[in-house]
């Protein structure tokens, strides 16, 4: 029976929701990035490598590890083989993590409401498996949005729904249409998954009054709202944005904090509060503890060694990332402004009559930036332009679920140098003025 499967395979032995999804978006641009090597690439939101500073993990991991040893009356040897076993599911470094919390996103925890998971996607699965029934739940995402949450919902089957990105009154107004629309058909809107600063692709930043609208919202049709803060460090204007859990005083937010733009994306690490209580046959139930039972059947536990560093550099940074991030939010800032910079001279309205018709918004923040232009953007256009103008961008299109972005592309500013982005922008400006004066 084995040897017939492999021999005359079918679609019928794979999930035909793998074929719904749409646009396989990662593939299509790292096989691009691939094909072209020479090419520019503004297509990956990669954090910049330059800042990782691997060469301090094993010093951090060794204070970690003093630091523990001395706490619990252990060899160090002990707490070294501790870390090479099976750990906690819910994690090694929670009390570090708690204070970190507390010192630079003034969220409360406690310890055991956090669950430390193998980057932002484990926690996005283990909070929508935990919480969502297929029959009757709903899922709502912004419009375009993060595809790592809308293509783990569509292979596993869960509903899935889209609400404009929230950057004004009438997005808050939609997302309560949509409820009510649920309500009416009998189903139940359960999670609303939001990237409230620098979202991930628009670059828009919730307003601190769309915030607080967000979770009156929350708190009177009783739904969770995931709030994923991966670009919240990364703010160039004004300061730092309130995350929505440190106002959230209902307890209708799951905070995903994930490291992987903040340290670096191979640390895999994401922090998860899950600060709610549920009922589960008359008996009130710690829902972090629910998570972590799902979790323990996903990856039983996250790597120790990883967590162990992590942990080590909070105690060495007195449970702040602070200080360690203004290096990077400059560096960060500058290549932002140099992508002004340089879209303002090649794309100059006055001295460019091609340009009349296209813009782009200015990002206080993050990673990313969405040119607008008179043309339909297509995949066919990433491979002209990445083979005749070596430069690679990636069309606003993929991330939306249904219709929308046809005319824009997203540029990601946060994996190249500041000589790339000139010249980068110089060459997408000869692609793009070819496609507008050949219409």
């Amino acid at each position: 029976m084995i040897e017939k499967m492999i021999s005359q395979p079918s679609f019928d032995v794979v999930n035909p929701l793998l074929f719904a999804m749409g646009e396989d978006v990662m593939g299509f641009l790292n096989e691009v990035q691939l094909q072209y090597p020479d090419a520019i690439s503004f297509a990956s939101g990669r954090p910049d490598a330059n800042y990782f500073k691997i060469d301090q993990f094993s010093e951090c991991l060794d204070h970690f590890v003093k630091n523990n040893a001395r706490e619990k009356g252990l060899s160090e040897n002990i707490v070294l083989e501790n870390l090479g076993q099976y750990n906690r599911t819910k994690g090694i470094i929670n009390e570090e993590v708690a204070k970190y919390l507390s010192v630079d996103e003034a969220i409360k925890a406690n310890p055991e409401d956090i669950l430390i998971t193998v980057g932002a996607q484990e926690a996005i699965a283990i909070g929508i498996t935990t919480l969502c029934n297929r029959e009757n739940d709903v899922i709502l995402v912004e419009d375009p949005a993060y595809i790592g949450v809308t293509h783990f919902a569509k292979i596993n089957d869960y509903a899935i729904d889209t609400i404009p990105v929230i950057s004004d009154e009438s997005s808050i107004q939609a997302i309560e249409e949509k409820i009510l629309h649920y309500q009416e058909k009998g189903k139940k809107v359960k999670i609303v998954y939001v990237i409230p600063d620098f979202q991930n692709p628009t670059g828009n930043s919730m307003s601190l009054t769309n915030r607080h609208r967000l979770l009156e919202l929350a708190r009177l049709y009783d739904f969770v709202l995931f709030e994923d803060n991966a670009y919240g460090d990364f703010y160039y204007e004004k300061d730092k944005m309130p995350t929505l859990k440190s106002l959230d005083q209902n307890n209708s937010v799951i905070y995903l904090r994930s490291l992987s733009k903040t340290i670096y994306p191979s640390l895999r690490l994401c922090l998860m509060v899950v600060t709610q209580k549920v009922k589960v046959n008359e008996k009130s139930i710690a829902l972090s503890d629910l998570m972590a039972k799902t979790k323990g059947y996903v990856t039983v536990n996250t790597p120790s060694i990883m967590q162990a560093m992590f942990g080590g550099l909070l105690l060495k940074n007195a449970f702040s990332l602070e200080a360690l991030n203004t290096e990077k939010r400059a560096g960060m800032k500058e290549k932002r402004n140099q992508l002004l910079e340089s879209l303002n001279h090649f794309f100059n309205k006055e001295t460019h009559f091609w340009a009349e018709n296209i813009s782009w918004n200015l990002p206080a923040g993050g990673f990313f930036l969405i040119l607008k232009v008179p043309f339909r953007v297509t995949k066919q256009d990433v491979i002209a332009c990445a083979e005749t103008n070596k430069v690679i961008f990636t069309p606003m299109s993929f991330f939306y679920m249904n219709q929308g972005g046809e005319n824009e592309l997203r540029l990601a500013f946060s994996n190249v140098t500041e000589e790339e982005i000139k010249n980068g922008i110089e060459r997408l400006s000869e692609f793009i003025k070819s496609k507008v004066t050949n219409q």
